[in-house]
């Protein structure tokens, strides 16, 4: 169980660095899950004339400038085994960039819903409004794909297929956790840093295991509209240990049909 726990909380910390809401465990030997895009390099057909990164910076900065790109719609899953029990959370909503978000999401079989609206956050659960912790959550769906960046352009690009309809280019990054924690800029992972020294299980679990992220952008548009991430970790003497999670977004620039509860609809429901 100790081992179980140490590789939890690694797991945890890349997990959140790499904008994943929630983890997996999972007994036995484990290979990715075979799918429509899992190619090696020297299997695509597809002539890479740019870089992933390239795709990512443009895609990002489109998301903050361009005007069709601050409204969207999502929708997603985590999933999650832990050893024999596996459990699937649900997420989706809709962003309205400069004002807020909500999140209609099912984790263990329960509902739940958080608004964000300017400087305000509301959860609600059982059909009831509490104000949210000063904390934000950490919910925003475009938060993180910065931290990507510096490991694209080794990323491969895969043929066109279409994501909710639209035909996007599909670029897939693999990486030990080791080069991951080693390249990454990302401040969530200073305390792993500082432990590495004095724990060589995590040196021996981060040079072991394997991350897989895929992430698709519009062919015409260059916004992102899909991604899915793997992660699988061992256990010595125990097992493996694997995440998924994978994400839509669509309906860009979609006004008519969004609609974020304003402060004064929540606030007469609030319990506190």
């Amino acid at each position: 169980m100790r081992k179980v726990t140490k590789a939890w909380a690694l797991l945890a910390a890349i997990c959140t660095a790499s904008l994943l809401g929630g983890c997996t465990y999972e007994s036995g030997t484990k290979a990715f899950a075979t799918t429509n895009f899992d190619q090696k390099p020297d299997q695509t057909t597809t002539v890479q004339t740019e870089s992933g990164a390239k795709w990512l910076k443009t895609a990002l900065e489109k998301g903050k400038t361009e005007k069709d790109a601050q409204t969207y719609w999502y929708k997603g899953y985590v999933k999650n085994t832990i050893l024999s029990r596996t459990t699937t959370s649900m997420f989706e909503g809709a962003v309205i960039n400069g004002k807020g978000y909500n999140v209609d999401a099912r984790i263990a079989a329960q509902p739940y819903s958080y608004y964000r609206v300017n400087d305000k956050r509301y959860i609600k659960a059982k059909d009831q409004f509490v104000t949210a912790p000063d904390e934000p959550l950490a919910f925003d769906v475009l938060k993180g794909f910065e931290d990507w960046l510096p490991f694209m352009d080794k990323a491969v690009q895969l043929p066109e297929e279409k994501a909710i309809g639209v035909v996007s280019v599909p670029f897939q990054l693999k990486m030990t956790g080791a080069e991951w924690l080693k390249n990454s800029q990302s401040p969530l992972f200073e305390p792993l840093k500082k432990q590495l020294g004095e724990r060589p299980d995590l040196d021996y679990i981060l040079k072991e295991s394997t991350i897989k992220t895929t992430i698709w952008f519009g062919k015409e548009d260059r916004l992102i509209h899909q991604y899915e991430t793997w992660i699988i970790l061992p256990l010595p003497e125990t097992g493996t240990m694997d995440q998924q999670v994978k994400y839509n977004l669509y309906k860009y620039g979609d006004t008519g049909g969004i609609h974020i509860k304003e402060p004064e609809e929540v606030e007469k429901y609030l319990l506190y």
